[in-house]
């Protein structure tokens, strides 16, 4: 893999949290950078990719997207639920 020196521009916040999120990982910022870019642009190219799928698809029923949304609600609260009760301990 060859590597290239680029200059970046982000809030200072961010970067002080990089530093920290680095060092408890025992990386160097530009490491710990580099794997979190690469983890943002695999998301990035899975949602283009299921976008483009979803091109091919008709549209739910209402029945269909009642059951997505049925779905979603449940994870979002259970991963609330399970946030907070981490949080607590």
């Amino acid at each position: 893999m060859s590597l290239e020196r680029v200059t970046i521009t982000i809030p200072s916040e961010t970067l002080e949290a990089a530093k920290s999120a680095a060092e408890r990982e025992g990386l160097s910022v530009s490491a710990w950078l580099s794997r979190a870019a690469e983890h943002a642009a695999k998301i990035e190219a899975g949602l283009a990719a299921a976008e483009e799928a979803m091109a091919h698809l008709d549209a739910p029923t209402p029945e269909e997207q009642e059951w997505v949304d049925a779905v979603m609600d449940d994870a979002t609260r259970s991963e609330h639920t399970g946030n907070q009760s981490r949080g607590a301990a």
